[in-house]
């Protein structure tokens, strides 16, 4: 009969190191999966217009609310953190009418109107409870937001001829999921 309790031992012995490994590298510091270099040529920095014809409408948020109140009516529970009402305020960019952006070799400012701003650096950041990762994937900007009832990415891109800027925007806020697409023209 083969003695099978070394061989067990063996196998215990090296999934308990591999698993130990992963612990390791899994509570190390976390690292941007997007990069700090912008791309050669790529400048979002102007004033931007929105395109109504070609963008999504912002969320209804007075709807939002009613379909909140008549869950609690009906008996649910509901968590208004974890709900797309707040989308506007966190994503201001879905509502946002003009844009203001301001982009150097390491950081970029976006002004979305009646006083709403945000200054990003490249890689990881913590803004209030908010975990932010803002960096480029090929010629895109990405904003990663993450915050615990609420996750979005934000895609800024530069359409063929430079003067189009589109903003691709998927929000996660408790159940609900959502997307949008913003269209904006450079203003002369």
């Amino acid at each position: 009969m083969p003695n099978v309790v070394p061989r067990f031992k063996s196998v215990a012995l090296v999934t308990s190191i591999a698993i130990s490994a992963m612990w390791v590298v899994s509570c190390g510091p976390a690292t941007s999966s997007l990069s700090s270099v912008v791309p050669f040529g790529v400048d979002l920095s102007g004033v931007w217009v929105l395109d109504e014809a070609r963008s999504d409408a912002p969320p209804d948020n007075e709807a939002a609310l009613q379909r909140l109140k008549a869950a609690e009516i009906g008996g649910k529970r509901s968590d208004s953190f974890g709900s797309i009402i707040y989308a506007t305020q966190d994503f201001p960019v879905i509502a946002a009418d003009r844009l203001s952006i301001d982009q150097d070799s390491s950081s970029i400012g976006i002004s979305y109107g009646d006083g709403q701003h945000r200054d990003l650096i490249w890689g990881l950041q913590t803004r209030a409870e908010w975990k932010v990762d803002a960096g480029w994937e090929q010629s895109r900007l990405v904003v990663k937001s993450v915050v615990s009832h609420t996750s979005g990415i934000e895609r800024y891109q530069l359409g063929s001829n430079g003067e189009t800027l589109l903003v691709d925007i998927s929000i996660r806020a408790g159940p609900d999921r959502r997307s949008f697409h913003r269209t904006y023209t450079r203003s002369q």
